[in-house]
């Protein structure tokens, strides 16, 4: 365990800020970031002032006493007693703060609301804690969080060499009658034999018309000759996630789906061209937008072009899921995807090609570069 008590202060000098009394992880991407390594149970406490303190069941408490070299492990027999220490660990830390903090009689604490937050322990946690407003972690964490270190950047770099590694594996695999659990089966095993620890979503494997899927599934029927395949890995290295998506033709693409790649590609270099700080995602789909017109494909864009990634496969911006996100800024050190939406014609098939940019001073760095060749030779 490596805690980064840098980190630490940094979150508790926003929570002053705002006037929170604590944020609670339950969260394996927050717990990484903030000590280094991960438990089945992410569970952790940060005062808004004082060392952090780590919530464990007393089986685990020599382990982490030994690897913590500061701060406290609140150590629980049964789960009742979790919750009932937490109880008063938090009314102690109200009776130290300011009153002025507390809104119409209640503190804030500060929870991860995404996708992986268990929503029944944040039910729960408001059940046993009516003295408190459970709000948002996002201002506290995330301005923290999506400006990466070069150590962060490693990994994710590192995870994007692997994404390519399995990549490779489904292209080898490409031929009349492979199924998408073939190819799927084979790039995870690929990937988790280059070192990558889990994927942050299910392998994709989409064929023919199921391209069309902005999220997609393994498509049931097996690939036949001159259809699209559309594949997305997202392997994860030491939590760090890769995004990488490329869409195949098995044989020679028809003159339609030659249009398609030819403008996904173009799309992806016009937005490649205007990633600079400042820039937004909903510039960034104005010019996509542009792209699809001129090919007469403007009716079928999907908005939202490029997403956050790091130890969540989304983080802000996140624009296809907060609206409002559309019109935040990149920053230089964000990293970022181009390429997470489908241009797809319902009916007939869809294209993606999504890789993991940093965005640099003066553009964007790709983390790991991997070929856009679509044709696979029948």
């Amino acid at each position: 365990m490596n805690v980064r008590f840098d980190r630490v202060a940094s979150i508790q000098a926003a929570m002053r800020e705002r006037g929170w009394i604590a944020l609670v992880v339950l969260n394996h991407d927050d717990y990484r970031y903030l000590f280094g390594t991960d438990r089945t149970q992410p569970r952790a406490l940060i005062p808004f002032q004082g060392p952090p303190e780590l919530i464990a069941f007393s089986g685990e408490e020599p382990e982490l006493r030994a690897s913590l070299a500061e701060g406290k492990v609140r150590v629980f027999g049964s789960v009742g007693g979790q919750i009932h220490d937490i109880v008063g660990r938090l009314r102690e830390i109200a009776a130290a703060a300011p009153a002025e903090w507390a809104a119409e009689g209640r503190f804030k604490v500060g929870l991860q609301m995404w996708f992986a937050t268990p929503a029944f322990l944040v039910d729960l946690f408001k059940q046993v804690n009516p003295e408190v407003e459970v709000v948002s972690s996002d201002p506290v964490m995330d301005p923290l969080r999506s400006i990466k270190e070069p150590a962060e950047l490693a990994l994710m770099t590192q995870a994007q060499r692997i994404a390519g590694l399995g990549m490779d594996r489904v292209r080898e695999l490409l031929r009349p009658g492979v199924t998408a659990h073939d190819l799927a089966t084979e790039a995870t095993y690929a990937m988790m034999r280059a070192g990558a620890e889990s994927t942050s979503t299910p392998v994709y494997v989409n064929f023919g018309v199921e391209t069309c899927m902005l999220h997609g599934r393994l498509s049931p029927k097996p690939l036949e000759l001159g259809q699209l395949a559309l594949i997305d890995l997202t392997p994860q290295v030491d939590g760090y996630c890769a995004n990488l998506a490329r869409t195949f033709v098995l044989g020679e693409p028809d003159a339609r789906q030659a249009e398609l790649i030819a403008t996904y590609r173009e799309i992806v270099a016009s937005a490649r061209a205007a990633m600079k700080p400042g820039v937004t995602v909903a510039g960034l789909d104005g010019i996509a937008h542009g792209v699809c017109a001129s090919h007469g494909f403007g009716e079928y864009q999907v908005y939202g072009l490029g997403h956050g990634i790091g130890l969540r496969f989304e983080e802000p911006p996140a624009s296809t899921i907060i609206p409002q996100h559309r019109n935040l800024p990149l920053a230089e050190g964000m990293t970022v995807t181009i390429g997470h939406t489908v241009l797809a014609i319902p009916g007939f098939g869809g294209v993606r090609f999504e890789d993991v940019y940093r965005v640099g001073a003066s553009g964007p760095e790709i983390l790991s570069d991997y070929p856009t060749e679509p044709i696979v030779p029948a």
